[in-house]
């Protein structure tokens, strides 16, 4: 089995500790090679060192070549994450003795005025472009308004997302096995807007009055203006995380983001 590692270039840590695991592994039989150095051709499992930020980053990565992610925790939360770095050694035996699944989690494609797709893995936001004052922006969903929201921007985000940004907005949880987004306005300066849960395959537009940002999974995209229009849907993408156990969605929180 090929094992490809990625860590954070910008913390020296995480590729101190890459150094380790790579080491462990080599000894234990497995061939090894480093994103970083271009590796990846012909892996069998992307091993990322880090927060749920880097699984995040490196998930483009991880769906155009078909290498499932096993997550390493070294950040804070760690909420996609399977492993400590001295969980890694058992790690390694199951992965050898095929003792793991897959969970294969669907991706969400962003558009701008019809041009190309972007995809991603947790969420689209989109927010005011100054600090002060607030946005105005419509949403529509399967083409029929969903109303008009006051505040600071809205978030869409996949199953997988939920329990990022959108949480912390006050959106809902969603459960295991359940396919839909999450729509949640961010601080709203109306009470009639509250979350609205809808399927994933619904077309969902977004458009601001005067000028706004547009951000997938926490990278800026696209300033947009009066007129654009942001179209977000289903994407044919996923990605799939290394599981050596069921987990339960409820403790996890409970544990992680208490």
């Amino acid at each position: 089995m090929h094992l490809c590692f990625a860590a954070n270039p910008k913390r020296t840590q995480t590729i101190e500790v890459e150094k380790r695991l790579m080491r462990l592994a080599q000894e234990r039989g497995f061939d090894c090679s480093r994103l970083s150095d271009g590796g990846g051709e012909g892996s069998d499992i992307l091993v990322v060192i880090g927060g749920d930020g880097s699984l995040i980053h490196n998930a483009g990565i991880s769906c155009e070549r078909g290498l499932p992610m096993l997550g390493v925790h070294f950040g804070r939360v760690g909420f996609l994450s399977e492993c400590r770095e001295e969980d890694f050694s058992n790690a390694l035996d199951l992965l050898r003795e095929g003792r793991y699944t897959l969970d294969s989690r669907r991706m969400m494609a962003c558009s701008i005025n019809g041009g190309a797709k972007v995809h991603c893995l947790n969420d689209v936001l989109l927010f005011k472009h100054s600090f002060s004052g607030v946005a105005e922006m419509e949403l529509s969903i399967d083409g029929e308004a969903a109303g008009t929201i006051f505040g600071d921007g809205i978030v869409v985000a996949t199953p997988t997302g939920a329990t990022a940004y959108s949480l912390s907005a006050g959106g809902p949880i969603i459960a295991d096995g359940l396919d839909a987004v999450v729509i949640t306005p961010i601080c709203p300066h109306t009470l009639h807007m509250r979350p609205i849960v809808a399927s994933c395959e619904a077309e969902i537009c977004l458009q601001v009055k005067g000028m706004g940002m547009v951000a997938a999974d926490g990278t800026r995209i696209a300033e947009v203006h009066t007129g654009d229009k942001i179209m977000l849907g289903s994407s044919d993408k996923t990605v799939s995380f290394v599981r050596f156990a069921k987990r339960n969605l409820f403790f996890s929180i409970q544990q992680k983001l208490r």
